[in-house]
């Protein structure tokens, strides 16, 4: 048993600059957003079934021990239509599941504004990761998702696959899959690689702890329409960017993980 993905989010604690390369890059943004005492704020990228946030953390706060991990692609939302039984099937699974807990922020649809609510639980893998998962829960999903398609200028259409990185392939799978199984169809395809799989892919170390570090996610795959477009998008925006076979490779030093397109 494996639970979808609801969105995944990359942490910064300067927003105008992630924000700004991400607009670079062709991604169209939500405006911002807060999260009342919390110190956060966030802007949201929508793919179908799943989203991209950006969360920064502003000040000091609960979001600050996401710092420092072994990636910025630190969290991972998975949807639910009950978040207590669903913790509680994780639970069953090996997982550890905290109480759930009910999560609200201001939103604006329309000019006029909202309080969207959420009800989350966090989880852990029975093993060490260096990943933030949690059951999201959407009260009221009217005030979050887009009543219309968002088109982005880099061709992006969906959320193609997440890389989950390791010691080696295998380890990243067994502690991951419990929750994440392997996707496809409508879900994002889950890549699991090894530290040096993923090093020789991408040309970057993914983590500040080497090889032997926990799994941990470290990067996204876009699906986009038209290859040669988004090259020739990113090439017009003087966004730095590698063709490797049929994908296209995004290492941004704000961002610092990996960002690919591929058809």
């Amino acid at each position: 048993m494996a639970f979808p993905i609801d969105h995944l989010f990359t942490v910064t604690t300067d927003r105008e600059a992630a924000r700004t390369a991400l607009a670079g890059m062709g991604f169209e943004l939500s405006e911002r957003g807060e999260h009342p005492g919390r110190g956060t704020s966030n802007h949201l990228m929508f793919f179908g079934r799943c989203y991209w946030e950006l969360l920064a953390i502003d000040e000091p706060g609960p979001a600050s021990a996401l710092l420092g991990k072994a990636t910025t692609l630190m969290g991972c939302a998975l949807r639910t239509a009950d978040a207590a039984r669903d913790a509680a099937a994780a639970a069953r699974l090996g997982a550890s599941a905290g109480a759930t807990e009910p999560v609200t922020r201001p939103v604006r649809v329309d000019g006029q504004w909202h309080t969207a609510r959420f009800t989350i639980a966090p989880l852990a893998p029975a093993a060490p990761a260096d990943v933030y998962f949690f059951f999201c829960q959407h009260l009221t999903p009217e005030l979050v998702w887009p009543h219309e398609r968002v088109v982005h200028p880099n061709g992006a259409l969906r959320l193609k696959a997440l890389y989950a990185v390791g010691p080696s392939g295998s380890s990243a799978e067994r502690t991951l899959s419990v929750l994440l199984g392997s996707g496809g169809g409508e879900e994002p395809q889950i890549e699991y690689l090894s530290a040096d799989t993923y090093r020789s892919r991408f040309g970057m170390q993914s983590t500040s702890g080497g090889a032997e570090a926990p799994p941990h996610l470290a990067g996204l795959a876009f699906q986009v329409g038209d290859l040669n477009r988004c090259a020739a998008y990113l090439t017009k925006q003087r966004i730095p960017h590698r063709i490797q076979g049929r994908e296209i490779q995004v290492l941004s030093d704000v961002v610092k993980h990996p960002i690919v397109f591929a058809a």
